[in-house]
């Protein structure tokens, strides 16, 4: 397990998985990542908070909008990430957008304890 290149803060064994930020160059490698995050949002493991259109619109014959995003946060720690494609310009990603917060307030409340 390795800490967050931002905070620091080691990940959550939950979102660990999704720590490294990604580019897709391909359609196809962008949708088999968002069929994979509609997974982990179904059973929980992520939830989603804001989104511009839902993560099943992007499986429809049409693209939903010129620019798709979807942020989500891990529903253990708290960890945010985003999942963004803007097919104008041809750029697509993941990553990391935001620390443990749930984790930090966790670990501030046992150490205050102690």
């Amino acid at each position: 397990m390795r800490g967050c290149n931002t905070c620091g803060v080691l990940p959550c064994d939950q979102c660990e998985e999704f720590q490294d930020g990604l580019s897709f160059v391909k359609p196809r490698e962008y949708l088999e990542f968002a069929l994979r995050l509609l997974r982990v949002v179904e059973c929980g493991t992520l939830e989603l908070l804001e989104s511009t259109c839902t993560l099943q619109d992007l499986f429809k014959d049409e693209w939903p909008a010129d620019i798709v995003e979807h942020n989500l946060e891990c529903s253990t720690c708290g960890r945010k990430f985003q999942l963004f494609a803007d097919t104008f310009r041809g750029n697509a990603g993941w990553g990391l957008t935001g620390p443990p917060v749930k984790l930090a307030a966790l670990e501030e409340a046992a150490s205050s304890q102690a």
